[in-house]
């Protein structure tokens, strides 16, 4: 379980943030052209020293950010890692319950191994990629 979700937390955090980062600055980057008009994208052209006018490549990083942001999404959701992380938490949950039962008495030997080839059941969606 440990293992599991040392890898699947970051990476489910990851892809949040990316998700989020990755929206916001493709707002940021059309907005910035439809708000300072031709003025702010003249100005931006010039300071940057650019060929052609800046709210092409404003489009662009705004476009890249986009699929960025949509293809951290897609893989949060068709991974489900966020069920798996919930699952592997709660499974360690019962584990740790488990063995707190044995270590005061609570349970016998025969309903803790019960127990835990549940959770070994539950369980079997892991994997460490």
């Amino acid at each position: 379980m440990e293992t599991f979700l040392s890898v699947a937390r970051p990476r489910k955090r990851r892809l949040i943030n990316t998700t989020i980062v990755g929206g916001t600055l493709a707002a940021a980057l059309t907005a910035a052209p439809a708000v300072g008009g031709q003025a702010f994208t003249v100005w931006l052209t010039g300071v940057l020293g650019l060929g052609s006018p800046s709210w092409r490549v404003l489009c662009a990083a705004a476009s890249v950010c986009s699929a960025m942001s949509t293809v951290a999404t897609q893989l949060l959701t068709s991974h489900k890692i966020e069920e798996k992380v919930i699952r592997a938490q709660g499974c360690r949950e019962k584990l740790e319950v488990l063995e707190v039962g044995l270590t005061m008495g609570q349970l016998d030997v025969q309903q803790a191994t019960t127990e835990y080839l549940k959770c070994v059941e539950e369980a079997a969606f892991l994997e460490v990629s």
